[in-house]
């Protein structure tokens, strides 16, 4: 009886962890629309998942291409890179969520303007 139980579980005991380590990455180059306080302004990033979750890379914009530093977390995904935005240097920080395997969307904030946005990332097919 034991034996048959264990011969039974033995299937759900090994694929467990396989499949929690089968959790979608984001690294990839993922095209990002953002509005702050009514102004669209588009990205393109270069992201990179590292195993633990940290997150590297670099976004680009009509301001420059800025190095990018975050995490993810489950589906949470949170970063920041340096920003010129109306003629002014700042931090923009991106609070967002894995829609799905290819798009992120979330919240963003831009300091030291105390400015606030919305964002929507979608992944773009890898050569």
């Amino acid at each position: 009886m034991c034996r048959t139980l264990l011969v039974r579980l033995l299937p759900l005991l090994v694929s467990a962890p396989l499949a929690a380590s089968a959790a979608v990455g984001i690294s990839g180059r993922w095209l990002t629309q953002t509005e702050v306080q009514g102004i669209a302004v588009n990205e393109t990033c270069d992201l990179l998942q590292a195993a633990d979750g940290t997150l590297t890379g670099t976004c680009e914009t009509s301001g420059g291409n800025f190095k990018v530093s975050g995490k993810v977390n489950g589906t949470g995904v949170t970063f920041t890179h340096p920003a010129r935005y109306g003629g002014e240097d700042g931090t923009v920080s991106f609070f967002g969520k894995l829609d799905d395997p290819t798009s992120i969307s979330g919240s963003l904030d831009l300091q030291p303007l105390n400015a606030g946005g919305a964002f929507a990332m979608k992944k773009q097919p890898s050569n």
